[in-house]
């Protein structure tokens, strides 16, 4: 790869130069003159703002400090907060024309929803880095962060998928489980054994009441009925009464009236519901979630403290239901884009680069925030975990994102929402075909193009 030197051609005046000395926010973020810091260094600091809900702050501030180490001339000022705080920030600021220089994106809706905001990265990446730095990202990521009109205004940063299976070793070794199922009689069997010898541990926890997490489970039980229809289905080109639909939703229901979901699902949240008052507490062998629970019991992660943080544990992928194999479906989880109205695109390309294709990908990727983008990232803190199965555990989960069958996260929120109202419905008792109708409806209102 070519080492980075940006071929943005500006031509600043010597009042734009002058300007860079002065303190501002939004896209006028330019270094005080503190005047300090002897040999005029500090002086001529750049200072890019940087927003999103990933990294986490521990994660930015190693990340931010060895970039800054690596770039002396450039100021990273990074603000955080949890997704819902941040788009409601960034979309006030962008409409005010006071975004940050490199801002945090979701693949999909909001996107889109930005996407003539933000600066087109393909022409940039093939400037400073040369034909073929498509290869150097994991192949599902790079047609994600593009919007409807194929421009590509992002770049992935760190991937997750569906659906996996948190479990607890130390309660299957009590139970005497030694085997963890792959096929649905499988599983169904090492229910039935925990229902038998568990002393009232849960086997299964999941939150239903979540359209999200509903949603998920679609999207990975359609891939194993009919691999690739939902995707059609979803751009409008198939009918969501399609029988592969039916299929998904008969073996969405079967998981409620199998038993293989807690009595209650639909009325719990994934976090903190069934997470911490059935898997962290000791009263579920096994819980719902993606791959960006891998990292969770690493030293200071979510399980320190909890009834069961001496317990070993791992995950495994949801065993086949359908009958295709069971795979992974994954997305972007959280991309980086630059602001298109930034005065310091630049900088903001270099620290896009850091974090997406530098250094800041072994960062992420040892701090086990989703898998890595970049090719070829080996996570190096494996032998901070504890247990042999959780370090097997996340060579599971990055193998099975990294052979991912199709995305996870749909374009559509409206049809996001409709498919998760009607998976409720339909695991409330509500009629398939009439579900999946429902679905068709708010498909057919869709503006897709």
């Amino acid at each position: 790869m070519k080492k980075s030197s940006l071929k943005f051609t500006l031509a600043l005046s010597l009042s734009a130069v002058l300007l860079m000395t002065t303190a501002a926010c939004g896209n006028k973020n330019e270094s005080p003159d503190t005047g300090t810091n002897g040999g005029g260094g500090a002086d001529k600091q750049e200072t890019v703002t940087f927003w999103s809900w990933v990294p986490t702050d521990v994660q930015a501030e190693k990340a931010i400090a060895a970039f800054e180490k690596a770039n002396p001339d450039i100021k990273v000022d990074y603000w955080r907060g949890e997704q819902t705080d941040y788009q409601k920030k960034l979309q006030v600021a962008m409409a005010a024309n006071e975004g940050p220089d490199l801002l945090g994106m979701q693949v999909g809706g909001m996107l889109n929803q930005y996407a003539n905001t933000l600066e087109p990265i393909e022409a940039l990446a093939d400037q400073n880095w040369g034909a073929g730095w498509q290869d150097n990202f994991v192949k599902a990521s790079i047609d994600q962060v593009k919007a409807t009109d194929g421009t590509m205004v992002a770049l992935p940063l760190n991937l997750t998928g569906q659906e996996f299976v948190l479990y607890n070793k130390t309660i299957f070794d009590k139970v005497g489980i030694t085997k963890l199922p792959t096929t649905y009689e499988e599983w169904l069997n090492v229910n039935a054994v925990i229902r038998e010898k568990g002393d009232g541990i849960v086997p299964v926890a999941f939150g239903a009441k979540d359209i999200w997490h509903d949603v998920d489970m679609f999207v990975s039980l359609s891939n194993q009925f009919a691999p690739g229809k939902v995707y059609e289905a979803e751009q409008g080109k198939l009918a969501w009464t399609d029988q592969a639909f039916v299929d998904t939703m008969t073996a969405w229901s079967k998981l409620f009236t199998d038993k293989v979901m807690q009595d209650g699902a639909l009325g719990l949240s994934t976090y903190p519901d069934a997470r911490d008052q059935y898997f962290y507490s000791g009263k579920a062998a096994m819980f719902l979630t993606g791959s960006w629970h891998a990292g969770y019991s690493l030293p200071g992660g979510e399980k320190e403290g909890t009834a069961i943080e001496n317990d070993e544990t791992g995950i495994f992928l949801l065993p086949q239901i359908g009958p295709n194999a069971s795979r992974a479906v994954a997305s972007v989880d959280t991309a980086l884009s630059i602001n298109k109205n930034s005065k310091h695109k630049e900088a903001a390309w270099k620290l896009l680069e850091f974090m997406t294709q530098g250094e800041g990908q072994q960062i992420m990727a040892d701090f086990i925030q989703g898998s890595p983008a970049k090719v070829g990232v080996e996570i190096q803190t494996l032998d901070q975990f504890k247990f042999d199965a959780e370090r097997e555990g996340i060579k599971v989960v990055n193998d099975a994102i990294a052979n991912a069958i199709g995305k996870r996260l749909l374009d559509y929120p409206e049809l996001t929402n409709a498919i998760g109202i009607a998976m409720q419905d339909v695991a409330a008792g509500k009629d398939i075909e009439t579900a999946l109708k429902d679905i068709q409806k708010v498909s057919d209102g869709i503006d897709r193009k």
